[in-house]
C-alpha cells in the first residue's frame, strides 16, 4: 500500500489510538487498577475488553505510523464505533449493575467517544 506523506488525520486520533493501547494493557495486566473485581468472571471480562482496546489501539498507532490516512482513518472510525456501543449499552446497565455501575459504565468511554468524533469531523472538514 503507497505511504500517504502528507497526513490528513488530526493529531488527536493517534493520542486517543495511544491511549487505547495504554488502557487496553492496563485493563489486561492489571484489570484491579480499574475496580475491585468480586470475582474471576469479572477479572476476565476487564482482561478481555483490554484485549479489544489493545487491539485496535495497535491498528491504529501502526497505520499512523505507516501514513496511510485510509487505513487508519478506518481503525479510527471502528473505535469510534465500539466506543459508542459501550456508552449505548451503559445507558440501559442500571437494572444489571445499579446506579453507581451503570455511572462507570456509561462515562467510561465519554473521553474516546467525545476525541474520536471531534477528530472525524475535523478530518472531514480539512478534506
Amino acid at each position: 500500500m503507497p505511504r500517504d506523506r502528507t497526513r490528513t488525520a488530526p493529531p488527536i486520533l493517534a493520542l486517543v489510538a495511544a491511549a487505547r493501547v495504554g488502557v487496553g494493557a492496563t485493563m489486561l495486566l492489571a484489570p484491579d487498577r480499574f475496580f475491585s473485581p468480586e470475582s474471576g468472571t469479572e477479572t476476565l471480562l476487564m482482561q478481555t475488553i483490554g484485549i479489544r482496546d489493545l487491539v485496535l489501539g495497535s491498528g491504529g498507532c501502526a497505520a499512523w505510523l505507516r501514513g496511510v490516512d485510509n487505513e487508519f482513518r478506518g481503525w479510527a472510525t471502528i473505535g469510534l464505533i465500539s466506543d459508542s456501543a459501550d456508552l449505548l449499552l451503559g445507558l440501559r446497565s442500571k437494572p444489571l449493575v445499579g446506579t453507581r455501575g451503570a455511572l462507570v459504565a456509561t462515562l467510561a468511554p465519554v473521553p474516546f467517544v467525545g476525541a474520536g468524533l471531534f477528530g472525524l469531523a475535523r478530518r472531514l472538514r480539512t478534506a
